[in-house]
């Protein structure tokens, strides 16, 4: 299945901050509907709510790596991006279990389980690091960038 490419939205910088930090709300409420599928076996619902999760996550992505990530590049360079570079880094993994938590939706439920728990558990350190430090920093630093005078 070829999935369309995904564009990076066109928002002013704090707006988009504010998205994706409403969309890792989103994204734990799919995860704990889950959860909650793989609870009752209603596998035709986990795999809906994966594939809205696999959308929803794609876009993100695109965005964060696009325009906060190259922000932060432009602004400090790969050494003083660095660990915004390890948290974007995640994305990967992230989005591998996620196609992995697709396939095992037709496997035994344990399994399913045991893999949405690990989803979980890794998107929510993921998210928790991008608003503690990331979005702080990628907006304070955008603002002081706006607020210079244009050469």
């Amino acid at each position: 299945m070829s999935m369309a490419p995904v564009i990076p939205r066109r928002l002013e910088f704090a707006d988009l901050i504010s998205v994706l930090i409403s969309e890792h709300a989103e994204i734990e409420r799919k995860l704990t509907e889950l959860k909650e599928s793989t609870e009752t076996k209603d596998f035709t619902r986990a795999a809906a709510i994966l594939k809205d999760l696999d959308q929803l996550f794609r876009q993100h992505i695109a965005d964060e790596e696009a325009q906060v990530l190259l922000l932060l590049i432009e602004a400090y360079g790969v050494k003083g991006a660095e660990s915004a570079i390890a948290v974007f880094r995640q994305h990967r993994p992230i989005y591998q279990l996620i196609r992995e938590v697709e396939k095992l939706a037709s496997l035994p439920p344990d399994e399913l389980a045991r893999d949405e728990t690990k989803l979980r558990a890794l998107l929510m350190e993921h998210t928790r690091a991008e608003e503690a430090h990331i979005f702080p920093n990628a907006l304070s630093t955008f603002n002081a960038k706006s607020r210079r005078p244009s050469p």
